[in-house]
């Protein structure tokens, strides 16, 4: 046990250093093996190894070198530690690959049906579960709403990297009701023909709460949506924005450029101007749907012009869906925008 740790120099002070233990040599694996089952089998006993230890100390005249032995030691120890957890992990993931009745493909499946925050426990479990849940599939639908302010722009990037262009619904922000589940997200339905809120939300109660619980993302918070051909934004389908107080104009109109192909859009307290939207969707979404659009503040709305509203009726064929709560607007607005119903109502 003392040879374990003896370097050269003071194996050179020995009286007899033909009686000691030949020194193992770190380049030669079997020395290497056979050092460590040494070390191990001693290890049973923290007596003789307290022992040995301190026998090595003693053999050293100065107190820099026993100070260097000690951090040796720490060192080794170290060392030992991280590959004993290294191997552990091995083995339970080796173990799981073959308990787990599932194939990968029917385990990416399963994992894509998931919500977002059952998808990451589900990938902290084991390396088996991590390497399925990278699939970009697993990230299609991504909720990251919360009734808190908890998630980060640093996660969205993430996530929306991850999914790539296989993301088709995004939801961020802070989503605030007494009827909130953790973890999910209840959006408010308003068609023309059936103005229902299915969450179950009190209008007034709703708004006496925006502002008290903001969103700790910024206004950059959707550029992961933005770039070329290949950018996650490409197919994406449905995007819901909630009390991202720091959003902008800007911020929001580059992330509807990048986002041809939304066909479902609800905003619900941003500061962000009705017209802008609207020319930002009668731009760039023409396959819009359902458009959701809840003022974070009350009052008449005067930027809206007639134009506006007629483009975006124009650009925007298969809108089926229109909700715009807390605007005052002029009536011949209104009836310009609502024109687009009278083949559904």
């Amino acid at each position: 046990m003392d040879a374990l740790l003896h370097s050269p120099s003071s194996m050179a002070k020995r009286p007899c250093p033909s009686q000691n233990p030949r020194i193992p040599n770190p380049n030669n694996p079997f020395d290497m093996d056979h050092l460590l089952e040494t070390l191990l089998a001693e290890s049973s006993s923290s007596f003789s190894v307290d022992l040995a230890f301190e026998r090595l100390l003693d053999s050293r005249s100065s107190d820099s070198d026993q100070t260097r032995l000690i951090d040796r030691a720490l060192d080794l120890g170290t060392l030992l530690l991280e590959a004993g957890k290294r191997s552990a992990r091995k083995r339970a993931s080796k173990h799981n690959s073959l308990a787990w009745a599932l194939p990968p493909d029917l385990t990416i499946k399963v994992f894509s049906m998931l919500d977002t925050q059952s998808l990451c426990h589900a990938a902290a479990t084991c390396s088996m579960f991590n390497k399925c849940a990278m699939d970009p599939s697993c990230y299609a639908n991504l909720d990251l709403t919360a009734n808190a302010a908890k998630v980060n722009n640093a996660v969205v990037s993430t996530m929306i990297h991850r999914a790539g262009k296989s993301l088709q619904s995004l939801k961020l922000g802070v989503v605030q009701g007494p009827n909130i589940l953790a973890g999910s997200c209840q959006p408010l339905v308003y068609t023309m023909r059936n103005s229902v809120e299915v969450s179950n939300f009190s209008w007034n109660d709703k708004r006496s709460r925006q502002g008290k619980e903001s969103s700790i993302l910024t206004r950059s918070c959707l550029s992961p949506l933005v770039g070329g051909s290949g950018a996650p934004g490409t197919l994406l389908r449905s995007l819901h924005l909630y009390n991202i107080e720091r959003m902008d104009n800007t911020s929001l109109c580059g992330a509807l450029s990048a986002c041809p192909s939304l066909l479902d859009l609800e905003i619900v307290g941003l500061h962000v101007e009705l017209r802008q939207t609207l020319m930002s969707v009668s731009a760039n979404c023409h396959l819009i749907e359902r458009l959701f659009f809840e003022s974070s503040k009350t009052g008449r709305d005067d930027s809206l012009k007639s134009p506006t509203c007629v483009d975006f009726v124009n650009n925007c064929p298969n809108l089926t869906a229109l909700a715009l709560r807390g605007f005052k607007l002029h009536d011949y607005k209104v009836r310009i925008l609502v024109k687009f119903t009278e083949n559904f109502v």
